[in-house]
């Protein structure tokens, strides 16, 4: 598959039930259910308004992969308040919440490019952003795509109703707050 064959855009609420759908179809294929952790059609809508965004990947027509990004600002579900960060730390947090792509488009660096156009979008908004985001210790494919668009491993913890999450983060410094 080429890139011609596909493009990239933001999401509309009008495609919120295809996003839902393609979130469905992969909760469906999974064998490991800790891998993922699912997102609600009601968050998945706020992802909708603007700062926050979905970016999806369509062939023609159809959803082929998104990704969600969010600036919860002090908001609980912030990921650097798990890292013990103060206030105004937080407010330069985004979250790098689901990327998620059909199973018939795997392998086509996907999920790789969704992650580099959320970490664009993000540090146009503040270049002093810190884009957070979990990822389950094995699912190793995730984890080593996004290590290899520069995000670091900060802590790991239990997430999401017990499930195992390394948190990591993204910033051009490299340079962290410390994680409690």
């Amino acid at each position: 598959m080429h890139s011609s064959d596909f493009s990239i855009r933001p999401c509309t609420l009008q495609e919120l039930d295809a996003i839902m759908e393609l979130q469905d179809r992969i909760c469906a294929a999974i064998t490991q259910p800790d891998l993922f952790a699912s997102t609600c059609r009601e968050e998945n809508a706020s992802y909708l308004v603007t700062p926050n965004v979905i970016y999806g990947v369509f062939k023609q027509e159809r959803l082929i992969a998104y990704a969600s990004l969010a600036f919860p600002k002090e908001a609980s579900d912030n990921l650097g308040w798990d890292l013990g960060w103060n206030s105004t730390q937080i407010r330069h947090c985004a979250k790098l919440d689901t990327i998620v792509v059909d199973p018939d488009f795997r392998g086509l660096g996907l999920q790789r490019t969704l992650i580099d156009r959320c970490i664009s979008h993000t540090l146009k908004q503040d270049p002093d952003s810190i884009l957070l985001t979990t990822v389950s210790p094995s699912n190793l494919f995730s984890l080593r795509n996004v290590q290899n668009e520069g995000f670091q491993i900060l802590k790991r913890m239990l997430k999401y109703g017990g499930k195992e999450r390394y948190v990591l983060g993204y910033c051009l410094s490299g340079q962290f707050p410390a994680v409690q």
